[in-house]
């Protein structure tokens, strides 16, 4: 059956796949959105307008460009293409609209539904193709469904509250980062274990237990955020299980791939960041928690996104994905952001974050252009064992 199977799917254009126009959208916003915050005080230039469009505006961006072309591992079907996606967009840029203008203007039953919908519409059609699939579709999908349903949640009830405390900033930051656990947590290794099937060399197999472990801790840290002495022990606790996971990883080929690599070292801002976070929550460190969640935000959402976007475009040969110079570069200057921004070099940081999404941009432009791959954020063949999934 491999060798008969198609390597591009059917259809051409911007709206053949959710990926291509979202990443779009969505890098072009993240290169504007600190200058414009900055200098234009949009949303009224509060803490709450931050936190959310650096949580729900990136992560609902990189939701709305990953998960409805991903699910082609799960289904067995063509990405979800045509109208759904183009109110997909619609949906991400009216929520965006929503966010920008001043507090207070639109009623707040508009606003939570503005800025929600891109996560439920997600929930929607991404639900829709598992209840179509020709595959079965099993427990870790149709929980990224029910991550959406939270989500669309969440971003509505933080766009409407007149002042977002810290507890609350903390806890939509501790949110997605229990995101980026359950999906990082199986995509990384996956991603390093291909380079050692393509290197020939034995795959280690991940057991699930600990990053299991670690999401109950990430979760009960979530509902205890307005206690930081107890959320603070637990997000250092979920750390600790994390590198406990990450302890069997296959490293040393990781080298070898560049993409691999790059998801490899955005997730270890995962651990660092929880555990600097936790320690300043608790006064250890000289350090606002503010500041330390940036490893959580800048490193390892922002890393991971860019990592993971750049495989779309990429270029193939040999079996594996070869990363656009601008995509790595994109990459780099934010893992710089990230380290400045705990300096508190703010303005730096700031800088070398719109500069490193400008260059990943650009980098995405090819991915508009030919036929999609099949399938798009891997090297293989086959959809049915695509590592991603």
């Amino acid at each position: 059956m491999g060798a008969s199977v198609e390597t591009t799917w059917p259809g051409h254009g911007p709206w053949v796949a959710s990926y291509r126009v979202l990443f779009a959208l969505l890098a072009f916003w993240a290169a504007v959105v600190i200058p414009a915050w900055s200098a234009l005080g949009l949303g009224g230039g509060g803490l709450g307008w931050h936190v959310h469009e650096m949580v729900f505006g990136v992560g609902g961006g990189a939701l709305a460009g990953y998960l409805p072309t991903a699910c082609t591992s799960w289904t067995g079907r063509a990405p979800i293409s045509g109208r759904p996606v183009m109110i997909l967009a619609a949906l991400w840029i009216l929520a965006r609209v929503v966010m920008s203008v001043a507090p207070g203007t639109l009623p707040t039953a508009v606003t939570a539904v503005g800025v929600g919908a891109v996560f439920w519409w997600i929930a929607v059609i991404v639900g829709r193709e598992m209840h179509r699939s020709i595959k079965p579709i099993g427990g870790y999908p149709r929980s990224l469904i029910v991550f959406c349903v939270i989500a669309g949640a969440g971003s509505g009830f933080v766009a409407t509250r007149p002042v977002v405390t810290e507890a609350l900033a903390n806890a939509m930051i501790l949110l997605f980062t229990t995101l980026l656990t359950g999906v990082g947590g199986r995509m990384v290794p996956a991603f390093v274990n291909w380079t050692n099937t393509r290197l020939g060399v034995p795959v280690v197999v991940i057991k699930p237990v600990w990053r299991r472990a670690a999401l109950v801790l990430l979760g009960t840290a979530i509902v205890t955020a307005p206690w930081p002495s107890i959320s603070a022990s637990l997000g250092m606790a979920a750390a600790v299980v994390l590198v406990a996971h990450m302890a069997r990883w296959p490293y040393r080929n990781a080298r070898h791939d560049s993409l691999a690599l790059m998801t490899l070292v955005a997730f270890c801002w995962i651990p660092v960041g929880l555990v600097l976070w936790g320690l300043s929550r608790l006064g250890v460190v000289p350090l606002e928690p503010m500041t330390a969640s940036h490893c959580l935000t800048i490193g390892a959402l922002g890393g991971l996104v860019i990592a993971v976007m750049s495989r779309a475009p990429a270029r193939r040969g040999g079996g594996y994905l070869h990363v656009r110079a601008p995509a790595l570069l994109g990459f780099l200057a934010v893992m710089l952001s990230a380290v400045t921004r705990l300096a508190e070099l703010n303005d730096l940081s700031g800088w070398l974050w719109a500069i490193g999404w400008a260059l990943v941009f650009v980098a995405h432009l090819p991915a508009f252009s030919g036929p999609v791959p099949r399938p798009i954020f891997s090297a293989r063949r086959l959809p049915a064992v695509e590592p991603t999934s």
